[in-house]
């Protein structure tokens, strides 16, 4: 990632914001901060609370590589149908801030693809529930989209990633799910096994301390943490079912004490 996509996406985007008014696209403070991130081993997972704007900034990435690049096949899967569409109609509303008669110059235009045959360029959208989905494309973006409620996420991964181009990006987004494929795919990640960059962005990082106290007196404190978490243990504690009480697990987490000493106590095989 560069700051190009951040100067493409802001003077020629416009997005609806959360009042519902159509304004120009400029980055808010999260998605600056990931655009200035070390992304060069071009796999990341996004950990964060809700509503950063994530979803919009990769899309809008990946519509500058449609639009000024050649050859490019762009592939997001969403957790659902209606979340699927929800996200093609967010790149069609881009295109059309480039030209209003950009459908036009598609050679293909459905509920689920686009195919831009002067450069070559395909944008397909589909679902979690199509485990085979992307695994016979040569993909060059990925989009995982609230990857850790997918019913099969090492299935779409297997699938997806191995169709991924060497020098593609893959890009994990999500909010955390409890215990799951997803919590052991972001272990990995964080030990450095899986090949993704683990990232986590905090609710406080984003939302003014105000606007935190008010949703935590709305929610209760479980739900807020689940909703807007400052640490990705919390995170994952709050949400999802877990078998333990979860308060106690955060209790024990948050006073737990470093080693003393690491290593090994006695050697039993001497």
């Amino acid at each position: 990632m560069n700051n190009g996509y951040k100067k493409w996406i802001e003077e020629n985007l416009s997005i609806v914001n959360k009042e519902g008014v159509l304004v120009p696209f400029k980055l808010n403070s999260i998605q600056d901060k990931y655009l200035t991130q070390d992304t060069s081993n071009r796999k990341d997972i996004i950990l964060k609370a809700r509503q950063q704007g994530f979803s919009s900034l990769i899309l809008a990435i990946f519509t500058a590589d449609f639009l000024v690049r050649e050859n490019v096949y762009n592939v997001v899967v969403a957790d659902n149908t209606d979340n699927a569409q929800g996200l093609l109609k967010r790149v069609k509303d881009y295109l059309r801030c480039i030209d209003p008669n950009i459908e036009k110059a598609l050679k293909y235009n459905s509920k689920y693809e686009m195919y831009l045959e002067r450069y070559n360029n395909t944008y397909k959208i589909g679902t979690a529930e199509n485990i085979n989905f992307g695994r016979s494309k040569t993909i060059t973006n990925l989009h995982l989209s609230e990857a850790f409620f997918y019913p099969h996420l090492q299935d779409i991964l297997a699938g997806a990633l191995q169709a991924l181009v060497p020098t593609g990006k893959a890009i994990i987004e999500t909010t955390a799910n409890g215990f799951n494929e997803g919590k052991e795919l972001w272990d990995r990640s964080v030990l450095g096994e899986s090949g993704f960059k683990p990232l986590f962005y905090k609710a406080s990082d984003f939302y003014s301390s105000e606007f935190l106290e008010e949703k935590n007196k709305e929610l209760g404190d479980r739900l807020y943490k689940q909703e807007y978490p400052n640490s990705a243990t919390e995170a994952f504690i709050t949400s999802g079912q877990c078998y333990f009480d979860t308060d106690s697990l955060s209790y024990y987490l948050e006073n737990a004490k470093e080693p003393i000493k690491e290593g090994v106590i006695y050697d039993y095989t001497r």
